[in-house]
């Protein structure tokens, strides 16, 4: 899977959030929990390095994501993320 994102918007998050997108890959992405957003927009709650991220994303087609956020999980995502495990 291949992922993309606007460059501006990376460093935004970035200098907002502390993630880096092109951190991404590193993100656990078997082991989050999916929900769906609006707008075809989708939301991952997992674990990256040591802590618990939240990623905000849309899929482009079967080839690529389209990374929109990422951020630290709030309290109440990271609980959801506990009750998955």
């Amino acid at each position: 899977m291949r992922f993309l994102w606007d460059e501006t918007k990376r460093l935004a998050n970035l200098e907002k959030h502390g993630l880096d997108f092109a951190d991404i890959a590193l993100f656990d992405w078997e082991g989050c929990v999916i929900s769906e957003g609006h707008t075809g927009r989708r939301k991952a709650v997992g674990r990256f390095r040591d802590g618990t991220a939240a990623v905000i994303y849309a899929m482009l087609g079967t080839e690529a994501v389209s990374i929109i956020s990422f951020r630290p999980a709030s309290a109440k995502e990271r609980r959801q993320l506990q009750w998955h495990d």
